[in-house]
Formats: C-alpha cells, structure tokens, sequence
C-alpha cells in the first residue's frame, strides 16, 4: 500500500509544470436558468445552505447533498436520469443507497444547488495517470471570495482537504501538498480517500459552460488542465479501449462513441493551471 502510495504521489511530483500554453478560454456561469427556480421551489435548498457566509453555506449545502442523495457506484444503470439536479433529487432525495447514484451525479447536484443561490461553482473530472484505470472520479469547486480562490468538495464522499491551519484547499494546492508529502488532513480522518484522491488528481477536466443542465447542453467544450510533457490523447484513447473491454454491456455503445470521437481528435483545450483555476 505505501509503496503504491509512493508512485501516486511520485508521478504527482514528477509531472507538476502545468504552464506553457498561450490559449485563453473563459469558462461560462449562468445562475438565472429556468430549471433553478423549479429547484429552489421544490428543495429545501436555502433552508439547508443557512444564513451565515458563503463558506458555511457552501459547507452546509455539501453535507445536505452527501446526507440526502447516497453513493453507488456499482454496476446499477442509472443513465436514464437526465443529468440535472432536478431530475437526480426526483429520483434519489433521502430514498437511500438503493437509489443513490455515482460520483458525477452527485456532483451535479451540489454544483448545480450553489449556482442556485448565486455561488460560483463547477464540476471537476479528476483523473488518474494510468489508462487502464476504470476508476475516475468526479467532484466540484467551489470558488469562495473571501479567500480568494477555489476550493474543492467533494459531495459523494462529504470530503475536502484542509492545511495545517484548517483552511480548505484548492485541487492544486491538494496536488503540490501529495506530491511533495508535505502534510495535509481530510475533515474526516480518511487515510484511504487521500490515497484515492493522489491517484485520481494527475490531471483535470470541465465543461464550459456551468448552469443548469450543463452536461445536456446542445453547444458545450470540455477543457482540460493537462501537465507538461503527458500524451493526453493516447492516454484517452487508451482509456476508451479498456473501458469497452471492462464496463458494463450497457455502457459499452457510450465508450465506442467514445473512442470514434478521441480517435478523429487531434488536440484539446489546454489551460494552464492559474487560467483553469482563475
């Protein structure tokens, strides 16, 4: 387990230059969408955040969402729910890990519950170095204007990490603390979720635009945070492969459209770390 540990965290290390591009993107957020009314009408939402500041809220919104919408990242097909918070909370709000679902979807609902009420937030795609790694995982951040910059929640775990002064810490700021095994604490003392998160923060991606429903939207990019000097192309295509080979039947169509699409490309939007995070 150390020694697994040791190459996480190495790689982490190893690949940590993420400047260099010239490209400039901005991502989109857009808080006044049709389906936040019907969110906040129907969902006790305000009622959970609190009144106090934006931290707490957000803090207060997370264990809501991890307390009311479980985990379950089995095998269960859950892709008819249409990936809005909304739709999530009809089928899963307080019904137990029967009706949970997995990582992106709970996701969904806490970002898309803090763009409700006016706080800037967006869906991370954290991902492991290794292609032949099925096990991606999803979070949001939350960029909280007192400090100044993102923080990263984590909603299917009702986890964040945290410096020696108790403040919560951004996804880079997390990278730089595993790979340099500098000390670093979970809100729960989770010894196996900081081995998860130092396989799973290699490199990043979100959609652009952020708002209700950001994954069905019709005109939508995915931009990525990729560190210098990684193939992120041959590492996707890889991933496509493995995937279809391993996943459920259901999903195998979704990885093949998957793989057709990665296999046409040939570039990405790359941003540096201080652009994506900005």
């Amino acid at each position: 387990m150390k020694s697994n540990y040791n190459l996480l965290i190495g790689a982490l290390k190893t690949f940590n230059d993420f400047t260099g591009n010239n490209v400039k993107k901005d991502f989109i957020y857009i808080y006044d969408a049709f389906g936040f009314s019907e969110l906040l009408s129907k969902y006790p939402i305000q009622e959970a955040a609190g009144n106090g500041s934006e931290i707490e809220k957000v803090l207060n919104l997370l264990s809501w969402c991890s307390e009311n919408v479980l985990h379950n990242g089995e095998t269960k097909d859950v892709e008819f729910i249409p990936k809005t918070s909304l739709d999530i909370l009809n089928y899963s709000y307080k019904k137990g890990r029967e009706y949970g679902v997995y990582c992106r979807l709970q996701a969904i609902v806490f970002t898309e519950c803090c763009l409700a009420l006016g706080i800037k937030s967006r869906i991370l795609h954290c991902l492991p170095f290794s292609p032949y790694d099925f096990d991606t995982h999803v979070v949001s951040i939350v960029y909280i204007n007192s400090l100044k910059k993102w923080i990263m929640l984590d909603a299917g775990n009702n986890r964040y990490f945290m410096d020696e002064k108790n403040m919560i810490l951004s996804p880079m700021e997390i990278r730089e603390r595993l790979g340099n095994d500098d000390y670093i604490k979970c809100n729960v003392d989770d010894e196996a979720y900081k081995y998860y998160m130092a396989k799973n923060l290699f490199y990043f991606k979100s959609l652009q635009n952020n708002t209700f429903g950001s994954d069905l939207q019709a005109e939508q990019e995915t931009i990525y945070c990729i560190p210098k000097g990684f193939n992120v192309l041959e590492r996707e295509i890889a991933y496509c492969k493995y995937a279809i080979k391993n996943c459920p039947d259901f999903l195998v169509a979704d990885w093949e459209k998957a793989l057709e699409e990665y296999s046409k490309r040939t570039s990405f939007i790359n941003l540096d770390a201080d652009v994506f995070f900005a």
